[in-house]
């Protein structure tokens, strides 16, 4: 795997969410909050009372445009990676290739190596971005 790939995979596995204030919550009586409820009409409760409070004045963040993590596909690619048996395959060819078992010209070999350290890698970057252990960090 390319170094700029590589950067960009770990950047967006390891992206920090930034902190945020502690929301301001308020306890309202049941005929308080339907009072409420009616003033804001057809808005969102806490937009109504937020510009109520604050005006017209825009404090808020525009919601972000970075795509969300979908942990259950990510598992799932995961997955898939572990049962593949054309990954098998790759790694027999390579065990294969370095036992001069199969003859393979230098830039195939080293082809062949690459691809399957990059395939280590993104297993390695799926396990970081799920959270989880592999058993070489156990």
């Amino acid at each position: 795997m390319s170094s700029s790939k590589k950067a960009a995979f770990t950047k967006a596995a390891k992206s920090p969410k930034p902190k945020r204030p502690a929301p301001f919550s308020i306890r309202l009586s049941e005929d308080e909050r339907a009072f409420l409820a009616r003033k804001a009409g057809n808005k969102p409760l806490g937009t109504y009372v937020r510009s109520t409070l604050l005006g017209d004045a825009e404090t808020r963040r525009k919601p972000s445009r970075a795509p969300s993590i979908d942990y259950a596909l990510l598992g799932q690619v995961l997955g898939m990676l572990g049962k593949s048996e054309q990954l098998s395959c790759l790694f027999m060819l390579l065990v294969a290739a370095e036992a001069d078992r199969i003859e393979l010209d230098e830039s195939e070999s080293q082809a062949l190596r690459e691809t399957c350290e990059d395939v280590r890698e993104m297993r390695a970057l799926l396990i970081q971005a799920l959270g989880l252990r592999s058993e070489t960090q156990a």
